[in-house]
């Protein structure tokens, strides 16, 4: 994959300029590279085509920009039950599934730097969301999903405040519900912040409105972002029990506010985009949850208002849904305003179509293991206002660094702080005598 870095800049010390390197990508012809990436896809396919087995279309795959970067289509027919390349189709043959994309993109996919659904979904034209782009994924091709007719209903998560029950259904189902997270009244309290600071942002020309996953012709979503910046609502909600119940035992002690935001779903007709929240973060992995969503409902989510779809127990399973952008078997996580809805980042799941007559608001803070770079920078985006009132405890969810108190050790995750680490400059003769260390505050 081409970097996204910057090239250097000019050397601040004329003696470290980095010429003449074998290795310096920046020499490289861009066509030659492109042919060497179309040369290694084609191998892939022919090597692994079985994979491809029992599409029940014929693909046509084009790699390239469709203008600058071209190369001959790859024709995979897989309209059987082996697959089979072909050099040629007749002329009154149409391919099922045309893509066109960089080749780069796919071996992005087959080497485990991209999940297939991003790849194919943000990168090929037109998007390809159908079962073709699995079958690149590195682990093999994932068996389907577990529809909703192949479940019993009543084994499914239902609203609980017992801790163990939220803990089992997270482990087993991938998702949990937690009932009357929020009373009545901070249901309104939160709800109208929610609905006033959407407002504001509209008025101001900055709302994000999310059609990405809507017809053209369907209203988009409103997405309001780094909601502890907005408002002490949002700031008092990182105080809920239900964060030192849960985060810590998911995801171990030293965890992090990765995202903090709130999803209006807008009456529409469209709008599904099946997908697993850490596929961006750690491509086609499974064996472990890197992010735990919890999902504050500020009305009565219902099917028809757009509840979350999710597909249960696809967490921890080599599976993906047949088609991301359609219902299929998921299931609902419909339940009474004051829930909130746990939602393991493995877990397949997408927002659902509101096709009632009024918006549906809810609260999305996702939180995540300490080594992964928050989504949200929170020391860069707040204002100095709001960054004056934080709390030890939300210093530390939000990534600030937290002072250790006299006395006191150190408390949620505060970096490492090792002595001299925030020393600037200050240059001595390297030939000074080595002065006495101090180790565990000994000499």
């Amino acid at each position: 994959m081409a970097s996204t870095l910057p090239p250097p800049a000019s050397s601040l010390i004329s003696g470290l300029v980095f010429e003449g390197k074998p290795y310096d990508v920046t020499r490289d012809d861009p066509l030659r590279v492109f042919q060497q990436n179309v040369s290694r896809v084609r191998e892939y396919i022919e090597k692994r085509l079985a994979d491809f087995d029992g599409l029940g279309t014929l693909v046509e795959l084009k790699l390239g920009d469709g203008s600058e970067y071209l190369s001959p289509p790859i024709f995979i027919d897989s309209t059987s039950t082996s697959a089979a390349l072909l050099d040629n189709i007749p002329d009154d043959v149409q391919p099922g599934v045309t893509v066109n994309i960089m080749p780069e993109y796919i071996l992005d996919v087959i080497e485990g730097r991209m999940h297939a659904v991003h790849a194919f979904g943000k990168r090929a034209k037109p998007p390809c969301r159908g079962s073709f782009p699995m079958c690149f994924a590195p682990g093999g091709r994932p068996q389907s999903v577990v529809n909703a007719d192949k479940l019993d209903p009543q084994d499914l998560p239902k609203p609980t405040e017992d801790a163990e029950q939220i803990k089992r259904d997270l482990q087993k189902w991938g998702y949990a519900m937690v009932k009357n997270a929020l009373s009545a009244d901070q249901v309104e309290i939160l709800k109208a912040a929610v609905e006033e600071q959407a407002a504001g942002e509209r008025l101001a020309g900055v709302a994000h409105m999310d059609g990405s996953h809507v017809h053209a012709d369907d209203q988009p979503n409103q997405r309001v972002w780094s909601l502890p910046n907005k408002g002490d609502e949002f700031l008092d909600l990182l105080n809920h029990p239900l964060i030192d119940a849960i985060m810590p035992w998911f995801l171990g002690n030293a965890f992090k506010l990765h995202s903090m935001g709130a999803n209006i779903a807008r009456p529409a007709k469209s709008g599904i985009y099946m997908h697993r929240d850490q596929m961006g973060l750690t491509p086609e992995t499974i064996d472990h949850a890197y992010l735990l969503n919890a999902m504050w409902y500020l009305v009565d989510v219902t099917e028809e208002r757009g509840a979350t779809r999710m597909y249960p127990g696809s967490h921890n399973k080599n599976v993906a849904p047949p088609v991301i952008n359609q219902v299929g078997g998921s299931v609902p996580a419909a339940a009474p305003a004051g829930t909130c809805v746990l939602l393991d980042s493995r877990t397949w799941h997408s927002t659902g179509v509101n096709t009632s007559d009024t918006t549906r608001p809810i609260i999305l803070s996702a939180f995540c293991r300490f080594f992964l770079q928050a989504m949200e920078n929170y020391p860069e985006l707040m204002n100095a206002e709001t960054k004056a009132k934080l709390s030890d405890r939300q210093l530390g969810l939000l990534g600030f660094r937290v002072p250790v108190r006299d006395g006191k050790r150190a408390q949620a995750y505060t970096a490492y702080n090792y002595p001299g680490a925030d020393f600037g400059k200050s240059r001595a003769s390297a030939d000074i005598a080595w002065l006495p260390s101090k180790t565990n505050g000994k000499s």
